[in-house]
């Protein structure tokens, strides 16, 4: 199988190959001189950009793969079919850079394997570390068919497929233990900005991740269908975004509570704190649950892109603001990122895209996509895709 309209050295796919070397470049002079040498991290600002992408960003962006998942494996809702392969493949590609984002980050990356023998059943980064290993390889072997049925492996396809529901569930397990996780984190750093320090910590950045990952995916839908000059589902992304709108509302809904029984809504001033939380929850929350809610913005192609941008923003605010710099105030001096730091974080993403590229010109990665086209569409459209 080779898709002819997904080129491999298009423009943007030459730029994404120069970051992801660019990054490789940014690993290299790490691993041979240290942190200092490409970073402004320091042991008063121990946690600065690639962390607040590594841990807030790319692991959170991957938790549409086991919403989706959970929709057509658990629930047998197969409007949804069409987006669940690229969107595991979307959340293994997040959970690899994450990972691998994550080791770079520590002052000595080969002990990141520790966790595997040294074992600290106390901490949660140890569950953290463990879960994200395990999830990474249960989405890999769910993205396995994509591989056996491109060299002809029917028998290990039709093990997989046997397994398809153990493993989604599984996987769910695991996405839903450390996201929480990683949110419950921050309970214990009370030397934060209130806005950001709340007792429901665990449980908002499990929901929050899930609007954030159907955010991704029907970015990603968007942008590669018009690229690569392929049929855009409207109607199945207008469902999917209402999701991530209804998801983001309880969200809304917790936090507001939260933050109003704990008592933290005192900590609010117009200040530059006070200026990020109305972005963040502003701009990258209500308003695009606003334009969600308005028929004409959910069956249009710019609607849904700008809405999904929003809450990108948002989250992507979220993060920063949850990891780095609500812990400011109790910090001393400044930390902005090196060059090397933007570099490394651009080229990661990159580097996942071009992946994501290779794999939907080689592997089935849209062959479900015409089943649930209309007849005239289908036959229009040698290559259907929703992704």
């Amino acid at each position: 199988m080779n898709n002819k309209n997904i080129p491999l050295f298009s423009f943007w796919g030459v730029v994404q190959i120069l970051l992801a070397l660019g990054a490789l470049g940014v690993l290299a002079a790490k691993m041979i001189w240290g942190l200092g040498a490409v970073t402004n991290l320091s042991d008063n600002w121990p946690w600065g950009l690639w962390v607040a992408f590594d841990v807030g960003i790319y692991i959170a962006s991957a938790a549409g793969g086991f919403v989706l998942a959970a929709l057509v494996y658990i629930f047998k809702i197969e409007t949804f079919r069409p987006l669940v392969k690229p969107a595991i493949l979307i959340a293994a590609l997040g959970y690899t850079i994450g990972a691998l984002g994550i080791a770079v980050d520590l002052g000595r990356s080969p002990l990141i394997v520790h966790p595997l023998w040294m074992w600290q059943p106390s901490s949660i980064m140890f569950e953290v570390a463990w879960c994200v290993m395990m999830y990474l390889t249960v989405l890999y072997l769910e993205f396995s068919p994509n591989v056996f049925a491109r060299f002809g492996l029917h028998r290990a396809e039709t093990v997989q497929h046997a397994l398809a529901v153990p493993l989604v569930t599984f996987g769910i397990l695991l996405s839903f233990l450390h996201q929480s996780s990683l949110g419950a984190l921050f309970l214990i750093t009370p030397e934060q900005q209130p806005l950001w320090h709340l007792p429901l910590m665990g449980y908002l950045f499990v929901i929050s991740a899930m609007s954030l990952g159907l955010s991704v995916l029907t970015i990603f839908t968007i942008v590669t269908a018009k690229s690569w000059k392929l049929t855009l589902r409207l109607d199945v992304l207008s469902k999917v975004m209402s999701i991530a709108a209804w998801i983001l509302v309880v969200y809304l809904g917790l936090r507001i509570w939260d933050t109003a029984q704990s008592g933290h809504f005192s900590a609010f001033k117009f200040d530059t704190y006070g200026l990020l939380y109305i972005a963040e929850v502003g701009l990258g929350m209500i308003v695009p649950v606003i334009l969600i809610a308005m028929k004409k913005v959910r069956e249009s192609r710019a609607g849904l892109l700008w809405a999904s941008s929003l809450i990108f923003f948002g989250m992507l605010l979220n993060r920063i603001n949850t990891l780095v710099l609500s812990h400011a105030v109790y910090r001393q001096g400044s930390y902005f990122p090196t060059v090397w730091e933007f570099i490394f974080t651009l080229g990661l993403i990159a580097g996942a895209i071009y992946a994501f590229r290779l794999a939907a010109k080689y592997l089935p990665l849209f062959a479900d996509n015409k089943a649930g086209l209309p007849e005239a569409v289908a036959k229009t459209n040698p290559v259907v895709v929703t992704a």
